[in-house]
């Protein structure tokens, strides 16, 4: 019940709403009530005595009562569905807020088809859960409650053979509870397996169709489909049993109810109440059977409240997940002017795995570059993510002019670094709406001297609508070439004093790395600036080189200085050189 009440806190955030839905909802029921006790009298008092002059406005009762009970039913559904749909942004925009601030380790360990399912399809279940269930629940409950007092109140006897069956109902309902509630959250299991592969598929769409996998994916899918649907048919048959069983032994109160009531009225008149007349019967049978529909309700809820519990632990489970790396309380702004990176001491491990940067000691110089440089799995691109706070150090300490990150509030922190990163994200929009991401209020002046800059201004000019051009979701309408030129062009927009490049070279051929290389000498100009490179001929110009291995530095100089000394980068460098055309190692990279 934790969950539901949790999921119910969202609803009474709208109290004034809800309270008017449940007043006409409620003033509908009465109407609807009301209805029985009109036809006991117009049979007793009208139509017994025969009194056809009354017989009229006893129909237009009943027809009163009807169309006043669906006159508020209809406010009631308009006033419902914007409830419903307030409630149903709210949730989505805080899980959507909280997938925002959540760490890049959050999103390491999960599928992205997985999450998306829990923000579109949970939070559905758990708005039908909130609105339909909240709102049907108490008006239920207090159409059992009135009905039970009249049935009661007219014929006690009858009246407890009505609600006999009641307590073997309840029972058998909080039994199929728990037991349904375990189906349930496998097939949201399965349902979100099912959105991650859907989503592979569509991102990977042209590997799929360039390695003819085709039949290996359509037999995956097939795969998990078959598995949703045999949890998705345990969960139904599992209530196909209840649902009936349940409304079987409820209509064994109305057989009893037929039988005995007829012996009154056979016999005129009932103990404890006297006479018992034909219009008696009849209203209390109605009565009989309004009573079994909420309760028919209440537990088709007891289902909906099942699978709606399983998709608000999927829901929670996000919204509850703790901000590993977070703001700071009292966050010290970002150092202005140039600015000096120290990391003190720093070592960092994964979750189940070993360190993957240990005791690093590593100053990048104000206004200088510094070349990362050593094999895949050396901590290169973890150096850099430490700097930018996707993950905290496991210890010591990264400073910026002597401001431990720590301190610096998140959005300052990253809104002062500028990162290019291997694979070039962009959004799906125009070249423009891309650019403007780093400085919303830039100028179209501003934007294209950005683009000369970065040397992809002659591409720009030559699309079909200019900066205006729309280019597709992660910019699929470009080459690898333009995609990574626009980033460049995004962060020189955005100015800022310190640049991080993780491999913004690795993906392109020798040609387009060397309009890059052009942008990239632009872009780290003046600025402090951290690169990650696999080529060493695009770091050659580099104020200083830092070999890594396993975490720790093996050496450290200039481009001269390392080769000098004969060691580990001196042997990659001949490995390189032995494979790279003359052409590309003779030119001049990182100029500053």
């Amino acid at each position: 019940m934790h969950t539901i009440w949790r999921v119910s806190g969202y609803l009474f955030r709208y109290k004034g709403m809800f309270a008017l839905t449940l007043a006409l909802a409620l003033g509908s029921t009465l109407f609807f009530i009301a209805i029985p006790q009109i036809i006991k009298v117009l049979l007793d008092d009208v139509v017994a005595a025969r009194r056809s002059d009354l017989l009229l406005w006893g129909v237009a009762g009943i027809t009163l009562c009807f169309l006043l009970r669906e006159v508020l039913n209809s406010l009631r559904i308009r006033v419902n569905n914007t409830l419903e749909q307030r409630v149903l942004v709210d949730l989505r925009r805080d899980l959507h807020g909280k997938l925002l601030d959540l760490p890049i380790s959050f999103y390491d360990r999960r599928k992205s088809g997985e999450i998306a399912s829990r923000v579109i399809e949970d939070v559905q279940n758990v708005e039908r859960v909130i609105l339909d269930g909240t709102e049907q629940g108490l008006v239920s409950i207090l159409t059992v409650v009135g009905i039970s007092a009249l049935l009661f109140a007219q014929q006690p006897v009858l009246a407890a053979l009505v609600v006999l069956p009641l307590p073997i109902v309840l029972w058998l309902a909080a039994r199929h509870f728990k037991a349904t509630r375990k189906n349930w959250k496998a097939v949201r299991e399965s349902s979100g397996e099912m959105s991650s592969l859907l989503v592979e598929d569509i991102q990977g769409n042209r590997l799929i169709h360039s390695f003819a996998l085709r039949e290996r994916e359509s037999r995956r899918f097939a795969a998990i489909a078959e598995e949703l649907r045999t949890r998705t048919l345990r969960a139904m048959f599992r209530w196909s049993v209840h649902g009936p069983g349940s409304s079987f032994i409820m209509s064994l109160g109305t057989v009893a109810v037929v039988g005995l009531g007829g012996w009154f009225l056979i016999q005129g008149e009932a103990p404890f109440t006297g006479p018992f007349t034909f219009g008696s019967f009849v209203a209390f049978f109605a009565y009989c059977a309004m009573l079994y529909a909420p309760i028919g309700t209440l537990n088709n809820l007891n289902h909906m409240f099942a699978a709606g519990k399983a998709s608000g632990e999927r829901v929670f489970e996000i919204l509850d997940h703790p901000i590993e790396v977070a703001n700071p309380q009292q966050p010290h702004a970002f150092p202005r002017g140039l600015v000096e990176v120290r990391y003190a001491g720093v070592s960092f491990c994964y979750p189940e795995r070993a360190a993957v940067v240990e005791g690093l000691e590593l100053t990048l110089p104000a206004g200088r570059v510094t070349a990362l440089v050593g094999h895949t799995g050396a901590g290169k691109t973890t150096i850099a993510n430490l700097l930018l706070r996707y993950y905290d150090v496991t210890s010591g300490t990264v400073t910026i002019n002597g401001v431990d990150v720590r301190a610096i509030g998140l959005e300052d922190l990253r809104g002062n670094i500028g990162y290019v990163a291997q694979d070039p994200f962009l959004f799906d929009g125009s070249v423009e709406d891309n650019l403007r991401l780093a400085r919303p209020g830039a100028t179209e002046a501003e934007l294209v001297a950005a683009l000369e800059a970065a040397a992809a201004w002659d591409f720009v000019q030559r699309l079909p609508d200019g900066l205006r051009t729309l280019i597709g979701e992660r910019g699929i309408r470009l080459s690898m070439g333009e995609k990574q030129r626009l980033t460049i062009a995004r962060v020189i927009l955005k100015n800022p004093p310190l640049v991080i490049l993780d491999e913004a070279t690795a993906s392109v051929d020798t040609l387009t790395e060397s309009r890059i290389q052009h942008a990239i000498d632009a872009l780290v100009r003046e600025r402090t600036t951290l690169v990650i490179a696999h080529r060493l001929s695009t770091v050659r110009k580099a104020d200083q080189i830092i070999v890594l291995e396993n975490g720790r530095i093996l050496e450290r100089g200039t481009h001269e200085e390392l080769l000098a000394a004969r060691g580990h980068y001196a042997d990659l460098w001949r490995v390189q050189t032995d494979v790279i055309p003359e052409y590309e190692s003779e030119r001049e990279p990182l100029g500053r």
